[in-house]
């Protein structure tokens, strides 16, 4: 058999990604040193988030030396409303708000300063399992590795060519920045990042969020809607039509504007997570389904997927078999396992628990 280029290729250099590979050169850097990060844009990327940025990102980051230095929003208030009640959560640096092109860059730029090869512009097309490893084909070339991680997110190329047959577990959201006077906007003037679940009444399995933010040094709300769609079965929700409704409620609706959506897989534990010689994170693997908060989930997928590879490398056994218990296991996946069963409870349609429970969960730490 031929010798491998890589022993290991990261398909995707976002958090998950990056994330992996940074772990892996905490825990081994040789093995980290002979890893490639295939890359399908440049960076920096757009890339549609609402861009929370947990405490639990900030400290894991911070056990690799690592402080993410981007324009960024303080948090200290969460308001959870419904129906005209209006619950809160009041923490000192709950979250920042970041625009993540400008985060997933500087994250990028940390990883290259230690060493990180990243391949931009050179997107993963397919690969085929060999009987000891990997053969990856970009639209460039192809590569040997004994390993791929799949980090390439909710619509993974990775994923895809696994053939799972399981459910999507497809969130979907919608997003608009819409300028503001940070002196008078309440969401800057108090610090405070706006959950709206009036849309549940309606079908819909989540809620509209107003989180302040900067883009380009001008003060901005970035407004969205999140549907976990948890439970598939359920009639779907609007989502049109109860974004518009939400805007015209905030006198943000604004027909010049374009809208943005994109999709967000959510954790099962039940899913498929590995295959021989095939490790998924982040989007790929699955994030949180009750809020679809995914930046410090997608950073923890690689501290776990890291410590994986190592022990596969170690023992020269690249099944994966223990993937799943490791994850479950750790802080992310009792994390991820809380969120999913609030999500549960949450979208069966109980509104009256809905915020009780959403308080109680965002304010658990995994870390």
């Amino acid at each position: 058999m031929a010798a491998f280029d890589f022993e290991v290729i990261i398909a995707g250099s976002g958090p998950a990604g990056v994330s992996t590979w940074l772990h892996l050169h905490k825990l081994n850097p040789d093995l980290a040193a002979r890893t490639l990060v295939l890359e399908k844009a440049s960076h920096p990327r757009p890339k549609l988030c609402g861009g929370g940025v947990m405490r639990a990102a900030d400290i894991l980051l911070g056990l690799l030396r690592i402080r993410i230095k981007v324009p960024s929003v303080s948090v200290h208030n969460a308001e959870f409303r419904y129906h005209g009640r209006r619950f809160y959560w009041r923490q000192e640096n709950f979250f920042r708000v970041v625009r993540r092109h400008e985060f997933d860059a500087a994250l990028v730029a940390a990883a290259l300063q230690r060493g990180m090869v990243l391949h931009e512009r050179e997107a993963l097309m397919r690969f085929e399992l060999l009987e000891d490893g990997v053969q990856v084909y970009t639209e460039q070339t192809s590569y040997r590795a004994r390993v791929l991680v799949g980090a390439d997110g909710a619509n993974s190329v990775v994923r895809a060519h696994m053939h799972l047959r399981e459910p999507q577990r497809l969130a979907r959201l919608i997003e608009v920045l819409t300028p503001t006077d940070p002196t008078r906007a309440y969401e800057f003037t108090t610090h405070t990042a706006v959950f709206d679940f009036a849309g549940v009444d309606e079908g819909l399995q989540g809620y509209i969020w107003d989180f302040p933010c900067l883009e380009n040094g001008n003060a901005y709300i970035n407004r969205g809607i999140y549907d976990s769609r948890y439970y598939p079965k359920r009639e779907r929700a609007d989502l049109k039509k109860l974004f518009r409704a939400g805007l015209e409620a905030r006198n943000a609706y604004d027909t010049t504007q374009r809208w943005q959506g994109h999709p967000e897989r959510w954790f099962d534990p039940r899913a498929t997570l590995s295959q021989p010689h095939i490790l998924l994170v982040g989007d790929a693997a699955g994030v949180d389904p009750l809020a679809g908060e995914g930046i410090s989930f997608s950073l923890g997928y690689g501290a776990v997927a890291a410590e994986e590879l190592v022990e596969a490398f170690h023992h020269q056994n690249f099944r994966f078999e223990g993937y799943r218990k490791r994850i479950l296991s750790h802080p992310l996946g009792r994390a991820l396992g809380q969120r999913r069963l609030m999500a549960a409870m949450c979208y069966r349609g109980w509104p009256r628990v809905l915020l009780t429970m959403f308080f109680i969960v965002m304010g658990l730490k995994w870390r």
